[in-house]
């Protein structure tokens, strides 16, 4: 993209400016691409788990935050909504793996013996699909906390709810996972 001369322009501009000036400055909007690229693509990655993909949902991401540029208001911070767009597209990547599935887990490497390396390939299949079969915000909220591992408060803020809403939705995604994953214990 060529952001890379154009980063000491924009040097002290807050995120919010950048988005009000970005709409006639495609240079503002690179280095609102250039600043957040790295936390877009990883939000991506969670929930994919595959880079490439990861890399797909990234530059959409992106795209879809430019056609949005006029929509936003400044209600959250630039990095929540971002955040909220990758993580909507790649959700949005994951059911659509799941009609049309493809050969996306790499092959296990023995190290414990084949019967326990195929058991735990199983167990992770099972909860790798109890976690996608999770209502969004439940799911949202639980890799937020366990795979990010971000407080509780820090997930309130990316994702601009009330604190105890939080609490409430990693509760009952464990307790979800947990009687999915019963057979396992």
């Amino acid at each position: 993209m060529g952001l890379t001369g154009h980063s000491s322009r924009f040097e002290g501009v807050a995120d919010a400016d950048l988005v009000e000036m970005a709409s006639g400055d495609l240079d503002a909007f690179g280095e609102l691409v250039r600043r957040h690229q790295d936390f877009v693509y990883g939000a991506a990655l969670r929930v994919v788990r595959n880079p490439v993909l990861a890399e797909d949902v990234a530059q959409e991401a992106f795209v879809r935050a430019y056609k949005a540029l006029p929509d936003f208001r400044g209600q959250a911070q630039v990095r929540s909504w971002l955040y909220r767009i990758a993580t909507n597209l790649a959700l949005n990547a994951v059911s659509r793996r799941r009609e049309y599935p493809q050969d996306s887990m790499p092959e296990v490497v023995a190290r414990r013996g084949p019967e326990r390396e195929t058991e735990l390939a199983l167990m992770r299949d099972d909860l790798e699909s109890a976690i996608a079969e999770l209502p969004a915000d439940m799911r949202e909220a639980l890799v937020l906390r366990e795979f990010d591992g971000l407080s509780y408060q820090e997930i309130a803020e990316r994702l601009d709810l009330p604190l105890n809403t939080v609490r409430t939705r990693i509760l009952r995604a464990r307790r979800a996972l947990r009687s999915e994953m019963e057979e396992w214990r």
